[in-house]
């Protein structure tokens, strides 16, 4: 397995360092940028290049998604479900959602804006050495009354949750080019949710779409 886990920071680094793609979050030090360099190039040798970017956009999604336990992304690695192989990945996200305004489908739904649905949307296209991908989300809920309880109580971090995503690659060509809303392909995609199928109905305003010219960044 491929662990990539890092945390929000203002660092200095040499001037000779390569750059991480935009859209990750900055090292601590030069050294630690080229120690995910070097896991990244093991990615795409190994899943392609787009798998290998989606593991840093997994996190950077979850700590924009106000994380405040530890976040971690990895690449599980190839996985076969219901006759179909999938490249899997796992995140912890570090995400406290709170049960005061959420309930299960709407943590589900939750999970999905803050974090997958951002992530897919970089993308013009998708490839990946597999039929799709496979994603699983790790998060927390417990009733607060603001996210600053969460760090005053910081022993109470709620109970754990996961929801995972199998996406067919034909299906995320589709919705990256516009061909198919999302709500049709959350129907044809398969949702766990404590390894019990589960469906999303989605209720919130989805973001906005890609301008079909838009490029990856």
């Amino acid at each position: 397995m491929l662990l990539l886990s890092l945390l929000l920071s203002v660092s200095v680094v040499a001037a000779e360092t390569p750059e991480l793609p935009a859209g990750l979050p900055p090292t601590r030090s030069a050294d630690e940028r080229r120690a995910v360099l070097e896991l990244m190039k093991q990615n795409r040798q190994k899943y392609g290049e787009d798998a290998a970017l989606l593991q840093g956009l997994l996190l950077t999604h979850a700590l924009q998604g106000e994380a405040v336990l530890t976040t971690e992304s990895t690449i599980v690695g190839f996985e076969e479900h219901e006759g179909h192989k999938y490249v899997t990945f796992r995140l912890a996200s570090g995400i406290v959602l709170n049960d005061k305004s959420l309930d299960r489908e709407q943590r589900i739904e939750r999970i999905w804006h803050l974090i997958l649905e951002r992530t897919l949307l970089r993308y013009p296209k998708f490839s990946a050495p597999a039929d799709g991908v496979a994603i699983e989300i790790e998060y927390s809920h417990r009733p607060y009354q603001q996210l600053a309880d969460l760090y005053n109580e910081a022993d109470d971090t709620g109970t754990v949750e996961r929801a995972k995503f199998y996406m067919l690659s034909s299906d995320l060509t589709e919705l990256l080019a516009h061909q198919l809303g999302t709500q049709d392909f959350l129907e044809r995609s398969r949702v766990l949710v404590d390894n019990q199928p589960a469906k999303l109905r989605l209720m919130e305003v989805s973001l906005p779409p890609r301008p079909p010219s838009a490029e990856r960044r």
